[in-house]
C-alpha cells in the first residue's frame, strides 16, 4: 500500500467549516432540517456562522464574544473523495463554537425602538459597535464639543461665591503676614510666582515621586484619551522600530528619546505621559494668538479635543473674539509655565533624571534658559559626560542633566542692589 502526500494552497481556500456545539450536538431528529449560513466581511476577515432548524438556532463567529480567542491550536481536516479515493488535507484556522439561541426570540422586539433616537445617537450606537479606535476617539471628541445649557445656568452665582472666598482668603493671608516677623517681600514674591507657574507641588514630600502629583492637573478624561493613543503607539511599535516610527510621524527629539529609554514590554501609563509630552511640544510650537475653535484646532493638529481644551485652559489667556470664537493668547509667562510642566512630566517618565539637550532643541530655547527652568522646579543641574549610546561616538560631549531629589533645591530670592551709575 502506497501513500502519496500532496499540498496545494487552493485546498485551504475551499476548506470546510468545522464547528462544535457547546451544549452538545442537536438531537438526531433535528439534524436533517439543520441548515447553515455563512456571512463574511473579507476586509476585516470576520466570519459569522448561523445554523438553524425549525425550533432552534445556533451561532458562532471568529470575532467578538463568540470567538475562541484563547485557542492556540492548529487544526487540519481531511476530506475523502470516493471517486478518486483521495484524502484532501485542509488547514482550518478556527473551530467555531456554536452557541444555542431560541429561534424567533426577536419577533417580540419592537422594530421601531430607534425611531425616537436622534441622528447623533444612532451614529454613536453604530460607532460603539462597529467603529475603529480612531472613529471612537473622534466620536468622543464630538460629544465633548456639545454644550449643555443646563450646566451653564447658575454660573454667575458660582463665580460670585468664588470671588467671596478669594477675598476672605486674601484678608486672612494679610493678617498672617502682619503677625509674621520673618516675612520678606522677596520671598513672598518668589512663592507667588512659583505657585502661579509650577505644577501642584509638595515641597515637604519625602520622595521625588511625591513632589509633583500629575493627577492634580491631568484628570481622568485626559488620561482616558491618552490611554487610547498610547495603546495605538504600543501596537505600532510591535512591528516597527522606534526610529522608523518617530520618523514616519515627525516626532520631536524628546519624546523619541523617552520612548527609547522605556523598557519592554512598554508600560501603558508611561507611554501616556510620552504622548502627553509630544502633544505639549506640538502645542508649544503652535502660532498664537489662536482665533479658531478648539474643535478645529484639534482636527488640524491631530490632538484629541479633550487634551486641546485641557491645554487651552492651562496654558493660555482667553478673551472674547469678534468671529464668534474666543481668542487664545499665550504670553511669555504662559510659555514659561508650559515649559515647566513639560519638564516635570519628562522627569517623571525618565526616573526623575533628564538630559536637557532635547528639551532645548524641541522648545527652541537656549541651554541657559532650560537650566533656569529646571532649577525653578527644585532640580539640581549638573554637567555629566554624555552616554555613547545616546550621541554615537561623541561620548566625550558634556551635557546638562537635571536631577529631582529631596529636599528640593530652589534658587534663592534675589534682593535689590544699589542702582548702577
Amino acid at each position: 500500500m502506497k501513500v502519496h502526500l500532496q499540498y496545494q494552497e487552493t485546498f485551504d481556500s475551499t476548506a470546510p467549516i468545522v464547528a462544535t456545539f457547546r451544549n452538545g450536538p442537536p438531537p438526531p431528529n433535528q439534524r436533517k432540517d439543520l441548515t447553515f449560513e455563512v456571512f463574511e466581511n473579507p476586509i476585516k476577515k470576520q466570519r459569522l456562522v448561523l445554523a438553524s432548524s425549525e425550533k432552534m438556532a445556533y451561532q458562532g463567529a471568529n470575532f467578538g464574544y463568540l470567538g475562541s480567542s484563547h485557542d492556540f491550536s492548529n487544526y487540519a481536516v481531511g476530506v475523502y473523495d470516493k471517486k478518486t479515493k483521495e484524502v484532501r488535507l485542509c488547514n482550518v484556522n478556527q473551530i467555531y463554537v456554536m452557541q444555542q439561541a431560541i429561534k424567533n426570540l426577536s419577533e417580540n422586539v419592537d422594530d421601531n425602538r430607534g425611531e425616537k433616537k436622534s441622528l447623533m445617537e444612532k451614529r454613536r450606537d453604530l460607532v460603539v459597535v462597529f467603529g475603529s479606535k480612531k472613529s471612537k476617539r473622534m466620536q468622543k471628541n464630538r460629544e465633548e464639543n456639545i454644550v449643555d445649557h443646563e450646566n451653564i445656568s447658575g454660573a454667575t452665582s458660582v463665580a460670585q461665591t468664588l470671588m467671596k472666598k478669594i477675598s476672605a482668603a486674601q484678608r486672612k493671608l494679610d493678617e498672617e503676614r502682619a503677625q509674621d516677623g520673618s516675612f520678606l517681600v522677596e520671598k513672598a514674591a518668589l512663592a507667588a510666582t512659583r505657585n502661579a507657574l509650577l505644577p501642584p507641588c509638595d515641597i515637604d514630600a519625602p520622595t521625588p515621586d511625591l513632589v509633583y502629583d500629575l493627577t492634580k492637573f491631568m484628570d481622568s478624561t485626559v488620561m482616558d484619551s491618552l490611554t487610547i493613543m498610547a495603546e495605538e503607539v504600543i501596537e505600532a511599535l510591535q512591528t516597527t522600530s522606534v526610529a522608523e516610527y518617530a520618523t514616519s510621524l515627525g516626532l520631536a527629539s524628546l519624546p523619541t528619546r523617552l520612548i527609547m529609554s522605556l523598557p519592554t514590554p512598554y508600560d501603558v501609563n508611561k507611554m501616556c505621559l510620552v504622548v502627553y509630552v509630544a502633544f505639549m511640544i506640538d502645542f508649544y510650537n503652535s502660532r498664537f494668538p489662536l482665533r479658531k475653535s478648539a474643535a478645529i484646532f484639534s482636527e488640524e493638529k491631530g490632538i484629541p479635543l479633550v487634551v486641546v481644551r485641557h491645554f487651552l485652559k492651562l496654558f493660555t489667556d482667553i478673551s472674547e473674539g469678534n468671529n464668534g470664537y474666543p481668542t487664545y493668547f499665550q504670553s511669555k509667562a504662559m510659555k514659561d509655565k508650559l515649559s515647566l510642566y513639560l519638564i516635570v512630566v519628562a522627569l517623571t517618565v525618565n526616573g526623575f533624571s533628564l538630559d536637557l539637550t532635547e528639551v532645548g532643541s524641541d522648545l527652541k530655547r537656549s541651554a541657559i534658559q532650560i537650566q533656569a527652568y529646571a532649577r525653578q522646579l527644585g532640580c539640581i543641574v549638573e554637567k555629566v559626560k554624555a552616554e555613547a549610546t545616546a550621541y554615537g561616538g561623541a561620548s566625550k560631549k558634556q551635557i546638562n542633566r537635571a536631577v529631582l531629589s529631596v529636599p528640593l533645591h530652589f534658587p534663592l530670592p534675589k534682593r535689590g542692589g544699589p542702582a548702577r551709575r
